[in-house]
């Protein structure tokens, strides 16, 4: 049986960020969280670079996008400009980026709910 798994379009992107997402509920580790972090940031560029990109809905999502609090988290994480920490407590999760700290549920529904209003409809 083959198994393909096809990333040519920002959706497919999308759907591996939910799957990131799911897999933190299930396997919470410093390698799930960079997993997410790193797909959260990168479908950024994935949607730039689409066909879409001359749409001022697509206009719109990426200023959002690139003034979002939580995509600078994942960016710095990402480029490697600041590291971080996983603080797993029985009750919550904390990632700590230099000196920021963020609730992981929180910041992982915030990430999921910025791009979902554009995949809802797109």
């Amino acid at each position: 049986m083959t198994v393909v798994h096809d990333f040519s379009a920002p959706r497919n992107l999308f759907e591996k960020l939910l799957r990131d997402s799911e897999r933190l509920n299930r396997e919470l580790s410093g390698d799930s969280i960079f997993n997410f972090v790193s797909t959260a940031f990168h479908l950024q560029h994935w949607i730039k670079h689409s066909p879409l990109i001359s749409s001022e809905v697509v206009k719109r999502l990426l200023k959002r996008i690139g003034g979002d609090e939580n995509i600078k988290l994942c960016q710095a994480i990402a480029r490697a400009d600041r590291h971080f920490k996983v603080e797993i407590t029985g009750e919550s999760s904390i990632i700590r980026v230099g000196d920021d700290e963020v609730n992981l549920d929180d910041f992982r529904k915030n990430v999921i709910q910025l791009y979902s209003n554009y995949f809802s409809v797109k």
